[in-house]
């Protein structure tokens, strides 16, 4: 999915002269209480690993790395041809405060099932400070030049011309970041309510690259790395929670420059809207070749076979820290369909994405969980993102029959797999409820 790393990625921004008085406090005082000895060997094991970003943007010590934290604080993100600039800058992050031994209590949230609901180590919860701190600065002014825009401009994966630009300019980062596209961008697949598979036809929620979809047992729960997730704790307590039995659940995941508003996949009314507070949290790898940074999001292997009959894959083969969705900060948005029953969108914050922003919203008084009651469209909007990468969940009823298509497609290198990238409103499942002969030979539904 990623190009090769290489050595001339210019810096995203220049390293301060002295670092900021909140990293002193929030995290050399307030995490490490001015031991700094665990976080010089976080940045020690990351630098076995020959990080090229790390020796060109001289992340080459303890101090360097807090003077880097202390850039973002103050960062406005601009990009190159690749498109990998704001990328590898969030995966250099995250890949050293993920090292050893600062990656595991008593420093860092575990990610496994007890921790669901329970309050957050200290370095996790630091990240979504930092997170909602970085992200609070995207929102202002200072984040934004017309230098910037135009890099974002030239460089071909954030298809700028797709973008409504407003006409007095961007006025911060995160409104170009969660920019509108024009109309008829996204054309939806079966999207009038007269066409006959206007409720068959689920489309795509997310410009993402498909993962796989897998199969929810009858106790409303999955098995990932041999540890058992409730979809309960995904849908964080939502009334609807123990209808998933015997369903089905899809991940697919975006980058940092695809199109980062979510529309509904299915018509329906939307009966229940969440926003869930939880980890940042982003697991990177190193290339051992090349030294190259990238997310390990997936949760399938390229020689997973798949099950054909519904698109769905048998078994999880997942990065080490599988199961983060269950964690993260994320929105949760049920949707009744006619046909389909309840579906479940899950818009899950990734890293540096400290704010998933839901169409609905609590009124004066009023918290999260709210029950808009209200009907939309396929295709309509219900969410967006701001600044960074994300996630997308959707899990279905057993009684929905949705068939996942999930096309195999060749990769950059010549591979088979099946991590291709849809669009928003591209087909993503069909439901064949009601279609099939039953054993008196009628069709269900239909005599």
């Amino acid at each position: 999915m990623s190009p090769k790393a290489t050595r001339s990625d210019p810096a995203p921004f220049p390293l301060p002269g002295v670092v900021d008085p909140w990293i002193t406090e929030s995290l050399v005082k307030g995490v490490f209480n001015n031991n700094l000895g665990p976080l010089n060997e976080a940045v020690e094991s990351a630098k076995t690993f020959n990080i090229p970003q790390m020796n060109d943007w001289g992340v080459k010590n303890v101090e360097d790395f807090l003077l880097f934290l202390s850039g973002m604080l103050n960062w406005v993100p601009s990009e190159i041809c690749s498109g990998k600039l704001i990328y590898n800058t969030q995966c250099l992050l995250y890949f050293i405060l993920d090292q050893p031994p600062i990656s595991k209590p008593p420093f860092s949230t575990l990610i496994q099932p007890s921790s669901a609901g329970q309050p957050l180590e200290p370095l996790s919860q630091w990240i979504v400070d930092f997170a909602n701190k970085v992200g609070g600065w995207m929102s202002t002014g200072g984040s934004i030049t017309s230098d910037a825009v135009k890099s974002f401009e030239i460089s071909p994966k954030y298809n700028y011309d797709e973008a409504i630009v407003p006409p007095d300019g961007w006025k911060n980062f995160n409104q170009l970041f969660a920019r509108h596209l024009k109309p008829g961008m996204r054309p939806v697949s079966a999207g009038e309510p007269t066409d006959p598979d206007y409720d068959r036809v689920v489309v795509y929620p997310a410009d993402s690259t498909f993962d796989g979809a897998w199969h929810i047992d009858d106790k409303a729960e999955v098995k990932i790395k041999d540890l058992t997730w409730k979809i309960s704790d995904l849908l964080a307590g939502s009334q609807y929670a123990s209808r998933f039995e015997g369903g089905t659940w899809m991940h697919a995941f975006l980058n940092t420059f695809d199109y980062h508003r979510q529309h509904a996949p299915v018509a329906g009314t939307v009966v229940e809207a969440n926003v869930i507070q939880g980890q940042a949290y982003l697991q990177v790898r190193s290339d051992p070749e090349t030294g190259e940074l990238r997310p390990h999001r997936s949760y399938i292997c390229p020689d997973t076979k798949r099950n054909e009959e519904k698109g769905l894959f048998g078994t999880l083969d997942a990065p080490d820290d599988a199961g983060y969705q269950f964690l993260q900060a994320r929105g949760c948005v049920i949707i009744k369909n006619p046909l389909l029953g309840y579906v479940a969108v899950l818009p899950i914050g990734m890293c540096q994405v400290s704010s998933v922003k839901l169409a609905w919203e609590p009124k004066p008084g009023q918290n999260y969980p709210i029950q808009p009651n209200v009907d939309i469209k396929k295709g309509d909007e219900i969410s967006h993102f701001e600044f960074g990468g994300s996630d997308i969940v959707l899990v279905f009823q057993k009684e929905a029959d949705v068939h996942i298509l999930g096309a195999q497609g060749i990769d950059a290198k010549g591979g088979v797999t099946s991590k291709q990238k849809y669009l928003v409103g591209m087909p993503l499942g069909y439901s064949t409820k009601g279609l099939l002969p039953t054993n008196n030979g009628h069709t269900n539904g239909h005599h």
